[in-house]
């Protein structure tokens, strides 16, 4: 959340509703007081019991019945009933008791006034659970105004009124030596047009990389027709923006990181009134009827670049465009991008592109259909078919929308909470392995190499995607708009007003799908030329980040493949993500003889892929370098929730997400390994704290330090844990725990690879059998060429091997081993005790949408565990599993400020 207006606005609200709530509380005081008061004078247990539940019941706004009343009582007026102002500042429904507790109560005090069997210890029994709902009225009165507290302290950080990073030596005021770096070598592409291109070149790559067979002019033919078709359409529409279609690129922009704040807010507002949404759509239908001319908004000054740091230590630039100017190019990139993944979809699936196939004599199909049946070749259900549907609907062209529903697609986000973007990425991680397990159970040995390319983004020639794109069929006039898009004058916030201006003379704008549209355009190529140049496998590919498996000879042929399309495109390899590794039997062997595969690691986040333990193990020196980083960012927040913020960010989700989902491939092994590195990152980062902290005062982890912090600055102790874990909506900080999700998982990981090869050998033998005796009952296929010559001859039923041959088209139990070593363990949700059924009850219908909420089958795995786990606790402390009244906090502000991006310092 950037500093700004907002927190300023927001501050006001919270400050008004705080002084609101002071006056409650005042209120609340003079009551309670008065009520013990009242107790205290009591003769006698009875009289006592009876003063504290009359108080208490006014207190939370119950009225009260008739049991204790006689004639004239019930003829009388009630007087003493509470004012309407004052039953607008009660209690009601906080506190442990419901309305039910206090009508039993009155049962049993009425009871208690002539049954002897009700006791002198039984009423103090009674009076003890008054007192104790008194005290937690008192408690969530006094968290309500501690928790006021805390947004207002984080208010007071946003809009600049408490010191921040930009106050510590440590944040130098110019940015970072890294910053600085980074932006010098962006410069010197980004302004400087590639020389080392030549559009013949590129021309003559393309030509005979398409046009090779009959097939590939077909379908390249086809590609060129629809692409001319739908930019004429494109361009000749006399209507292209609507409110609705407003509505969906505004949601489609709102998704990138390209808006501030300010924009943001502003966009949002516009979209909530339709008049002037319907405005908007009017200027941008002009703005598209006149786009032969359409220049940038801030040509003349300058659109303003700022370059902001990404958890992994990079820097990106981003442009801080006119929104209409970034609606339009939402809108153009978005139709272009549906567009141009339709086309490369259907050039997939033409006959140009070859599939993942094993050479099968057709000797051997006739022969398995002679014993088998007919439908014997069939592939439905095979490897061979599951590695086809995973690359087309996971990897091919996945930085393009299927849809204008879908919108933009967050490649670069490696703390996205986008589980589809992180399950992709996640997801490659365990078809490596598993390619990796069975590749070495079929053939003995396995090679994967793994590279992208350096500056991808800011490096891309303007030469080579326009060369591109106008191979493919894209036309002279849309090519120009083309041109001016990227060709934008842009200079640096950073510099201050006075900035010079430069035009982009390389490179494609951050956040834009245009941009993502070029690249995408291009890198189709290398896909389509490794395919041609391995007879048929797969380029893994998530934007610029590609992966290669399989033989050695293969991934030799698909490199050289991927080294003639960076050298004619004008591209680059990034040498330190460049990396081959060989598994199995025959690894001495090939390494002894020279490879042309590319030396170097393969990683992924923290992780590196070893060739000894032929399985991925966490860097821990790259953990180290992170784990001071993190201590720098943290200690940069200067409130708690931001603190928090940071935490959850970072601890919680930018470490196991680099660490890499666990799968059933990986074992329990990664799992025990990522959790103990969170547990040494905290140990190491809390020790370093404690260092400097007395010895009475140690701090062993995360929730030790913070409420340290919280007694330093508001003098509030004894928190329990809930409090720092439990949603917002019940008065936590919602802190997040990383390990609840890897132990949550750990349990259901319960077979190893050598376990499902054993279980599926067994299974074929057995189909065997029964395919033997099912040939010896009913004979041969009579459509089998195999028939009439074997008909008269008393053949033997095939053998195993035969039988078992070419698994990965033929084997179902092959397959069957590849879909469990894909899977992803569930998590265990523990089970539902009595205990919290109990508090749970109790929540209201306004939690009906909080992560702890009134329906336990509406609760992931992992709100159940950490509810069960603080339950106890937080009954103990607060009365029920909220810690304060929805009233008695400013939640609306807490949600506003969740939603900001976060900003790291530097």
């Amino acid at each position: 959340m950037a500093h700004g207006a907002l927190p300023q606005t927001l501050k006001s609200i919270t400050a008004t509703k705080i002084n609101e709530l002071s006056k409650q509380r005042a209120l609340f005081d003079l009551r309670k007081t008065e009520i013990l008061a009242h107790a205290n004078a009591a003769p006698d247990l009875q009289t006592r019991a009876q003063a504290l539940l009359d108080g208490i019941s006014r207190l939370k706004g119950y009225p009260k019945d008739s049991l204790d009343k006689n004639d004239a009582d019930l003829d009388a007026d009630s007087s003493d009933e509470e004012t309407e102002k004052e039953k607008k500042q009660t209690s009601r429904g906080i506190g442990r008791w419901q309305l039910g507790d206090h009508t039993n109560m009155r049962h049993f005090l009425l009871q208690s006034r002539y049954d002897p069997s009700i006791s002198q210890k039984a009423l103090q029994d009674r009076i003890t659970q008054l007192e104790n709902e008194l005290r937690y009225l008192e408690i969530k009165h006094e968290h309500g105004e501690f928790y006021s507290k805390l947004v207002t302290e984080w208010l007071s950080e946003l809009d600049g009124s408490i010191s921040t990073a930009a106050d510590d030596a440590s944040f130098e005021k110019a940015g970072r030596a890294e910053m600085r770096e980074q932006r010098a070598q962006w410069e010197s592409l980004v302004f400087t047009p590639a020389t080392h291109v030549n559009e013949d070149a590129i021309q003559s790559y393309l030509n005979d990389l398409f046009t090779k067979s009959k097939l590939s002019q077909q379908a390249l033919k086809d590609l060129r027709a629809s692409i001319q078709s739908f930019g004429t359409e494109l361009s000749s529409s006399d209507r292209w923006f609507d409110v609705d279609t407003l509505d969906w690129v505004s949601k489609a922009l709102l998704k990138t990181d390209l808006l501030g704040d300010e924009k943001r807010g502003i966009l949002k507002d516009c979209m909530r009134n339709e008049e002037v949404a319907q405005e908007i759509a009017d200027v941008l239908n002009m703005r598209i009827a006149s786009l032969d001319s359409w220049t940038w908004t801030d040509a003349a000054g300058g659109i303003s670049v700022e370059f902001r740091r990404q958890l992994n230590g990079k820097y990106r630039a981003f442009m801080d465009e006119d929104l209409l100017d970034a609606l339009l190019l939402q809108y153009l990139g978005t139709t272009w991008a549906v567009k141009l993944r339709e086309v490369f979809e259907a050039f997939l699936r033409s006959n140009a592109w070859t599939n993942p196939h094993e050479d099968i004599p057709e000797d051997h199909k006739e022969m398995r259909k002679y014993f088998l049946g007919r439908d014997a070749n069939s592939e439905s259900g095979k490897v061979n078919k599951n590695r086809r549907q995973t690359y087309t609907n996971d990897y091919f062209m996945s930085q393009l929308p299927t849809s204008t529903d879908e919108g933009t697609i967050l490649y670069d986000e490696e703390n996205s909470e986008s589980r589809n973007v992180l399950d992709t990425k996640h997801s490659l991680l365990h078809l490596l392995i598993t390619e990796s397990i069975i590749h070495k159970h079929q053939h003995g040995e396995f090679t994967a190499i793994r590279s992208d390319f350096e500056w991808f983004g800011p490096s891309m020639p303007h030469v080579t995607l326009l060369a591109v794109l106008r191979f493919f069929g894209v036309s002279e006039s849309w090519l120009k708009f083309f041109v001016v898009f990227l060709e934008a004058p842009l200079k640096f916030a950073q510099d201050g007003p006075d900035a010079f201006v430069k035009v982009r003379r390389r490179g494609l704008p951050m956040s834009h799908t245009l941009g993502d549209c070029f690249g995408e355009s291009v890198l189709f190529c290398m896909d389509y030329a490794v395919n041609k140049a391995t007879d048929g496998a797969f380029l893994y590919r998530l934007h610029d980040d590609f992966w290669f498996w399989g033989a050695e000879n293969t991934c030799v042929k698909a490199w050289e493949a991927m080294e003639e399309f960076t050298q004619v495109m004008g591209l680059k390899f990034n040498q330190q993500k460049t990396g081959t590794v060989r598994m199995g039997a025959k690894k001495t062997s090939t390494e002894s003889t020279g490879s042309v595969l590319p030396t170097g690691d393969i990683r992924w986040g923290f992780l590196v892929l070893d060739e000894e333990q032929e399985r991925f193990i966490i860097d821990q020196a790259q953990v180290d370098t992170h784990i001071e980083e993190l201590s720098r960012q943290l200690s940069s927040c200067k409130s708690v929730f931001a603190w928090v913020q940071a935490w959850n960010s970072y601890f919680g989700r930018f470490f196991t997400n680099n660490f890499a989902k666990p799968a059933m491939c990986f074992g329990r092994d990664h799992i025990d390994m990522a959790i103990s590195t969170l547990s040494r990152i905290e140990r190491t980062l809390f020790c370093k704290v404690s260092d400097d902290k007395s010895a009475s005062a140690q701090i062993s982890g995360v929730t030790d330090y913070l409420r340290n912090v919280i007694a330093d600055r508001f003098g509030i102790h004894n928190l329990p844990d809930g409090f720092f874990y439990y949603p917002v909506e019940l008065g936590g900080l919602e802190l997040l725990n990383p390990y609840i999700g890897l132990l949550a998982m750990r349990e259901n990981i319960k077979y190893t690879p050598q376990k499902l090869f054993r279980e599926a050998s067994l299974k074929d033998e057995k189909e065997y059998e029964e395919a033997k005796e099912k040939f010896k009952k009913d004979g041969a296929d009579p459509s089998s060429q195999f028939w009439s010559k074997w008909s008269n001859e008393n053949k033997p039923f095939m053998s195993f091997e035969d039988f078992t041959r070419y698994p990965e088209t033929f084997n179902a139990s092959l397959e069957e081993v590849y879909e469990e070593l894909t899977d992803v363990p569930i998590e265990t949700c523990v089970q539902k005790t009595g205990g919290f059924e109990r508090e749970q009850n109790s929540l209201g219908k306004q939690f009906s949408e909080c992560f702890i909420n009134p329906m336990w089958g509406k609760m992931t795995p992992y709100w159940c565990w950490v509810a069960e786990l603080y339950c106890e606790e937080m009954v103990r402390t607060y009365g029920g599993l909220a810690a304060v009244n929805r009233g008695f906090m400013p939640l609306g502000i807490v949600k506003t400020l969740c939603e900001g991006k976060f900003r790291w310092q530097g």
